[in-house]
């Protein structure tokens, strides 16, 4: 479906993955954490944070940022949103045997990890004041901290609800005067990795049900499955494209198990494979880690110093 993998495409969708890596974990008890200049890929501004709960086993976690969105400062309607993963493995064993749930956004539900359809729930869009200066290079402790906007979701309304009403406070004035149908049309790259990646791609259906944005690529990294037979295939079918890149060595991408017809899920299209063998340690985190994905793109890309060989 849609075009081939670009690698040089991919890695720089990696790279906001790893800037919203890099924000949790230089301020993580922040759930507003700003970027600094090195982060997001240029020309790029941040212009919303995205939070959200996990959920482990019976108990929900309270909200963290896990990813944000931005957009391009010329052309106002192309935009990126880019999620992390998590950074625990208790959340993975829940999944491994979970049962399959209806989508509840969608128009037909279709069925989905139950885990993941929890969480999408949870998913917050907070808009950032586009004034707010960023981050300087200085430790944290030495920071000011950044003023916190107020949230603003209306209670019932979904992940690619909030989405829009963030569109739409970034628009020109004289745009949101036409008609809807007038207007131009908004475009979104949509990349994650790891639990981010099962997000994405419920974010990318939900859009297709509801048709409020033009997603002509999804690019994830190390994604579990999310559905089942009847919504990959409906996956599968979208005109976009959709870049599936996974590292054969690593555990996540097998999970929630392929057992028909108690757990019957699928992978959505289209896999690009490589191997990590000889490349990083032989443990589960290394396998699985953001840097072992892009130096599998581009093996000029360093893997984390605790992963070398």
């Amino acid at each position: 479906m849609g075009a081939p993998l670009n690698k040089q495409d991919a890695i720089l969708y990696g790279q906001f993955v790893n800037a919203a890596y890099k924000m949790f974990k230089r301020d993580p008890t922040q759930l507003r954490p700003l970027p600094q200049p090195d982060d997001i890929p240029s020309p790029y501004e941040l212009v919303a944070w995205v939070h959200m709960s996990d959920f482990i086993f019976w108990w929900r976690e309270r909200p963290k940022f896990y990813g944000f969105v931005a957009r391009h400062p010329q052309q106002k309607h192309n935009f990126v949103l880019a999620i992390r993963g998590t950074e625990g493995w208790v959340e993975w064993l829940d999944d491994a045997f979970a049962r399959l749930v209806p989508f509840r956004p969608l128009s037909r539900p279709m069925r989905v990890e139950h885990g993941f359809n929890k969480i999408y729930s949870t998913l917050k869009v907070v808009k950032r004041y586009l004034g707010m200066a960023v981050a300087p290079k200085a430790p944290a402790a030495k920071r000011a901290a950044a003023p916190i906007p107020p949230a603003d979701v209306m209670p019932g309304e979904t992940f690619a609800q909030q989405l829009e009403n963030l569109a739409d406070t970034l628009e020109e004035p004289a745009v949101m005067s036409l008609a809807k149908e007038k207007r131009p049309r908004r475009s979104f790259v949509v990349t994650g990795h790891s639990l981010g990646s099962a997000l994405a791609t419920l974010f990318v259906m939900e859009n297709q049900d509801k048709n409020r944005f033009n997603i002509f690529r999804i690019c994830t990294f190390a994604s579990p499955r999310v559905g089942d037979a009847d919504f990959v295939g409906q996956f599968n079918a979208l005109p976009l494209d959709s870049w599936r890149i996974v590292n054969t060595q690593d555990v996540v991408p097998k999970i929630p198990l392929h057992i028909p017809p108690l757990f019957g899920y699928e992978h959505v299209a289209t896999e690009s494979a490589f191997s990590s063998a000889g490349q990083v340690k032989e443990n589960p985190g290394c396998w699985h880690s953001m840097s072992t994905y892009l130096h599998g793109l581009d093996s000029n890309m360093k893997v984390d110093d605790n992963c070398k060989t």
